[in-house]
């Protein structure tokens, strides 16, 4: 019952492909030959932006880096009480103290609110 079917031998081996002689031997002589001419162009010589942008670019992106360094620390440092490092000038009066001065110019609305209900002097 085994049925054998010999492709192989009733088409044969060869496939009717074959390369030319001293094909690939040839073949980049052949090419630079149908290329065209044309003139080697030589780069440019940079100009000083070129040169100088990636340090200008580096150096904002530091800037910016510590910029936001200092605003986030300043930030953290008003949540957890501490005075920030501005100097503030006395200019309260006989009949204001220097705790309201300092309270209206740094405290916001809702902390000014919750002083006063945990005071009592609602």
């Amino acid at each position: 019952m085994e049925k054998k079917t010999p492709i192989l031998d009733e088409i044969g081996r060869k496939h009717g492909m074959k390369v030319p002689e001293n094909y690939f031997a040839d073949f980049a002589g052949k090419m630079a030959d149908s290329l065209p001419e044309r003139e080697i162009q030589l780069p440019e010589q940079p100009t000083l932006w070129l040169r100088v942008k990636p340090w200008i670019y580096m150096a904002a992106m530091f800037a910016g880096i510590w910029l936001m360094m200092k605003m986030f620390t300043g930030i953290f440092s008003v949540e957890k009480g501490e005075t920030p490092d501005v100097e503030m000038t006395a200019s309260a009066g006989e009949e204001r103290l220097i705790e309201d001065e300092w309270i209206a110019h740094y405290v916001d609305d809702y902390t000014a609110y919750e002083m006063l209900y945990t005071d009592g002097d609602y």
